[in-house]
């Protein structure tokens, strides 16, 4: 019996392109949560964008707030990585626990900031709804209840950058609920490092003390990027963007007279 329902998941999996999610208790899962249908759909374009204007090929994924790992392993896949190309970043302590037991992934249980420091960290219950909304600042509108505190390790990528002898990351996914400027101020110089970057930031603060659109957006156009695709979602608040460094980029013009297409450096 067990057989069969393993195998009917696998093929309910496999036709709406989701995984199947089975809580035992509150904190036990037997199975993590892939990414669901719109977020593989959405991840999936990103990819496809590195494939046909991109110069490199991703040969690492860094993900900061990667939460159960789930997108990063989706990102491995498509591009054919080994784990150990694959740094996540998750300080929720009982989320990257998970994480580490499904995943060999170079996992750290840290916040990513511009400071490296001993912070609370605001910790969703992993009984909410959406266990994606952890944040080191505190939610505007959502119910303190949802949380719980605890202390965590901040570090600046720059400095983890030279502790790990990590020389260029080709994609990184940050998703830190409102502190997605915190994580890029950290990076410093080596933000030039960095050739592609999917984000998400909102255009009004709905955390304490956030950064927003604009401010994060000048920081990534200050430093080289191009805008490469952008959704706003329905709410008017919250986008999805991604970036690549201008130099990375494979523009191409189609010459009528040639019929040929020829890329052209901005």
């Amino acid at each position: 019996m067990r057989k069969f329902t393993n195998n009917l998941h696998s093929f309910i999996e496999k036709i709406t392109g989701t995984s199947i999610y089975v809580k035992l208790g509150i904190y036990k899962t037997k199975k993590i949560k892939y990414a669901p249908k719109f977020s593989a759909s959405y991840l999936a374009l990103i990819a496809d964008y590195i494939d046909r204007i991109a110069t490199f090929k991703p040969s690492n994924i860094f993900e900061i707030g990667a939460n159960y790992g789930q997108d990063a392993e989706f990102l491995r896949k498509r591009f054919g990585l080994e784990n150990s190309d694959v740094y996540i970043f998750e300080p929720h302590p009982e989320i990257i626990a998970e994480a580490e037991r499904y995943f060999s992934f170079n996992c750290y249980p840290l916040a990513i900031s511009d400071k490296n420091e001993k912070i609370t960290f605001h910790a969703i219950k992993l009984e909410s709804s959406n266990t994606g909304i952890s944040s080191l600042k505190k939610h505007k509108f959502n119910k303190e209840d949802d949380y719980f505190d605890v202390e965590v390790e901040t570090i600046r990528m720059d400095d983890f950058f030279e502790i790990n002898n990590i020389d260029e990351i080709d994609f990184l996914k940050i998703d830190v609920e409102g502190a997605a400027y915190e994580v890029l101020n950290g990076f410093g110089n080596e933000l030039k490092r960095v050739k592609a970057i999917q984000l998400e930031s909102e255009y009004i603060p709905i955390w304490v003390g956030q950064k927003t659109w604009t401010h994060i957006s000048n920081m990534l156009l200050d430093n080289d990027f191009q805008l490469i695709h952008f959704e706003l979602q329905e709410d008017g608040i919250q986008s999805d963007s991604f970036w690549i460094q201008k130099k990375f980029v494979n523009h191409q013009i189609y010459d009528i007279s040639t019929q040929k297409w020829h890329q052209e450096n901005i």
